[in-house]
């Protein structure tokens, strides 16, 4: 074993010079551009500091190029890697070097903020090498954490967490990172030698330059480029590296009070205890089943209020964190428009247990889903599943299928789809799938299917997008806005560079297209007409505007509010808005939203933004508004909805942070706080503390008894074993 453990340490003899292309086509090919990994036999400390002696004797990676502000350009700063690993972790050591170290952004130290206001590195693993999913590692100098999970090139999932080590310190000539990920965090195929894809990104946020090793041209527009998994350089030299079949045990200990307002009958306390367990297993290499039981979400964060001033049902994301992983495999359909909404699941009743079976298989995407829900009062338990393949058939070409199950003994609802990918040029795709449902409610079948061309690149855009929605459709764990229609849709537009880091506008954009919206029956619905431009400054203030002209016509009165109801007949009306969106990285940000026009045979005006404060790295504020003035010629027709909030990050360290969440709306004229501390004791493993209330001030502001809704404290403890 040690001779082969001493012929992997010499591994760089065999690759290329580091960074130098493998081919002699002439043809560049960043998968032809070679980044050796170094087998080192002692873990370094990962404190942000390479001192350990085997760093120096790794040749780095310099050969940077600027993607913005002009592709192609050497940086004005320089950059290190230098790639090692040995028999459990792959470790990156960068060396970020910084003619003014004393303007290197870093305010964040919550995991999963919004590190690119600060200075930062991600790192791109193609972990499978299959040139269409990855994991993005997004790291600051303090060494904040955020990742990704990358699907098809075109997916980007934040809501995945992994377990990996990281420290940064700044010094007199920029700062250092230290980095550890362990192969049992990253899933690959059980390959001798073994090759990933890879890419690193710097941003350097004063100059707004960002530098990519290797080189991502602007064409690939999808995440900053990090998306396209195809243009990843390779990751060589990994030798006697093996995944294993891990095991992670996750169990969960709860404690909480809670005090509700029942009315007339006063108010009720209770007290409550509860566990829970997941658990995750490496079946083998490339297959993964998680299994949760008696799942809870308590420390989920809150939903953010929202107005619907629409016809049809608002949306709103999943947040839950068992759901959010691999949710990109699990994609189906457009968006308003899904055969898979895993918010659909555990509504009503609380989940009891479930599992989940994710991998891959050469170039097969396979998941599996199955949740089953607990009966509570009158209403059963259901059981929802749900089996997803999707496979490269040709370079470029991807073929799937869904099928979904919901059943609660009853009934059912049962759908099964199928969908295309073609992706050419740079980010350029053609996209098609249909789905048809059979339920026992209902007519028996309902069908759905699109068709969408995107033509994309730095410079121009072209699309046009079939959408045809049954009058019945109802996927059963599926999400679906607008029912009984047929949309043609197309857009156009240019976005010219008009400085590369020499003048105060950096690009601006001009685009126009519409929507055409008739029934199943053929008659037109509704219209929209639209002409928009932007603009992004060379300090990275971003802004735009536009114009819409809609139609829209009402079979049957809309009942805009409980007392205001729109008459059915034809509407045409003309609306204007503008945008205004000053650097994020700014101790003062923010943004402004306004827009004004017809509005149903009247009108409707909206101001809406919110100033972002950062007071230092421990504290931000975020305050926002959204206000509508709307004036309609029906009775009770002038009313106004103002949406209020508060986001306040506060954080002592990169393991302990809080957040609170306080809302407002004249609509229900409830007053909403949420707030969460998190305290992240070991790595993977958590200690939440959560807050929540509400009070009705229907009789204006009142923190009385007589006015609350509820309110809610919990302790929730959880701690990761990993074997």
């Amino acid at each position: 074993m040690s001779v082969v453990l001493a012929a992997a340490s010499l591994q760089p003899a065999f690759a290329q010079e580091v960074g130098k292309e493998a081919s002699s086509s002439g043809v560049r090919r960043n998968s032809d551009i070679l980044a050796p990994a170094t087998y080192v036999e002692n873990r370094p400390a990962i404190d942000g500091v390479l001192d350990e002696p085997f760093w120096q004797t790794i040749e780095p990676i310099t050969d940077f190029l600027q993607r913005l502000p002009n592709e192609g350009a050497e940086p004005t700063e320089a950059s290190e890697v230098r790639i090692a690993y040995d028999g459990d972790n792959l470790y990156f050591g960068f060396t970020l070097f910084d003619s003014e170290p004393e303007k290197i952004k870093r305010t964040i130290l919550k995991r999963e903020g919004f590190i690119p206001q600060d200075d930062f590195i991600y790192i791109g693993l193609d972990s499978y090498n299959d040139d269409r999913n990855g994991y993005l590692f997004e790291l600051n100098s303090f060494g904040t954490q955020g990742d990704a999970l990358i699907t098809d090139e075109d997916q980007v999932q934040w809501n995945w967490e992994g377990v990996f080590e990281t420290q940064g310190q700044v010094n007199d000539e920029g700062w250092v990172l230290e980095v550890a990920i362990p192969f049992k965090t990253i899933r690959f195929d059980p390959a001798d030698p073994l090759e990933m894809g890879i890419v690193f990104a710097r941003g350097i946020v004063r100059k707004n330059e960002r530098v990519y090793w290797p080189l991502i041209d602007l064409d690939y527009k999808r995440f900053s480029g990090l998306a396209h998994a195809s243009q990843y350089a390779t990751l060589v030299g990994l030798r006697n590296v093996r995944p294993g079949r891990n095991l992670e045990i996750k169990p969960y200990l709860l404690g909480g009070a809670q005090k509700v307002n029942l009315g007339v009958d006063g108010t009720e306390n209770d007290t409550d205890g509860d566990f829970g367990l997941d658990v995750k297993y490496g079946i083998t290499s490339n297959l993964t089943l998680d299994m949760t039981y008696n799942t809870d979400f308590a420390q989920v964060e809150a939903d953010n209020v929202q107005v619907n001033l629409t016809r049809f049902s608002l949306r709103f994301p999943e947040k839950r964190e068992f759901f959010l992983e691999r949710a990109g495999l699990f994609s189906f359909g457009t968006q308003g428009t899904e055969t898979f909404f895993s918010r659909r699941i555990g509504i009503t009743n609380d989940i009891l247990a479930g599992g989940r079976v994710t991998g891959q298989a050469g170039p097969i995407s396979i998941g599996m889903l199955d949740i089953q829900t607990r009966d509570e009062l009158d209403v059963p338990g259901t059981n929802f599943g749900v089996a997803r393949i999707r496979g490269d058939i040709l370079p470029g070409l991807t073929m799937g299928t869904l099928f979904t199950n919901r059943d609660d003994g009853d009934d059912y609802n049962r759908a099964v789809g199928v969908d295309m990918a073609v992706r050419f040029w740079s980010g350029s795709t053609l996209d098609a799938w249909t789905t048809n449902v059979w339920s026992s409610e209902g007519d028996g079948r309902s069908s759905a299917g699109a068709v969408d061309l995107t033509i994309d690149t730095d410079l121009y855009l072209f699309e046009l997008g079939y959408l045809n929605v049954g009058d019945d459709f109802n996927p059963g764990v599926g999400f679906v806005r607008r029912r009984d229609m047929i949309r043609y849709s197309g857009k156009a537009g240019v976005s010219p560079r008009i400085g590369r880091g020499d003048r105060f506008v950096r690009q601006v954009s001009l685009s126009a297209g519409g929507e055409y919206i008739e029934g199943q029956n053929h008659e037109k619905q509704s219209t929209e007409l639209r002409a928009d431009f932007s603009f992004s400054l060379e300090n990275t203030d971003r802004g735009g505007g536009g114009v819409r002209r809609n139609f829209e016509r009402l079979d049957v009165p809309f009942q805009i509010r409980d007392d205001v109801t729109i008459p059915e007949g034809d509407y045409t009306f003309n609306t204007a808005n503008i945008s205004y969106r000053p650097n994020w990285s700014r101790p003062l940000a923010g943004m402004l939203v306004a827009s004004y026009g017809g509005f149903f045979g009247g009108t409707r005006t909206t101001f809406g933004g919110g100033p972002t404060v950062k007071f230092s790295k421990h504290l931000e504020v975020r305050l926002t508004a959204n206000h509508n003035i709307i004036s309609l010629p029906v009775e009770n027709g002038d009313f106004s909805t103002t949406i209020l909030g508060a986001n306040i990050l506060g954080a002592i360290n990169r393991k302990l942070f809080a957040e609170a969440l306080i809302q407002y709306d004249n609509d229900s004229k409830k007053l909403q706080a949420n707030l969460r501390v998190n305290w992240i004791h070991t790595p993977g493993s958590d200690l939440f503390v959560v807050f929540n209330t509400g009070y009705f001030f229907e009789d204006g502001i009142s923190f009385r008894e007589s006015a609350l809704d509820t309110r809610t404290g919990l302790v929730k403890l959880t701690y990761l074993w990993a074997l």
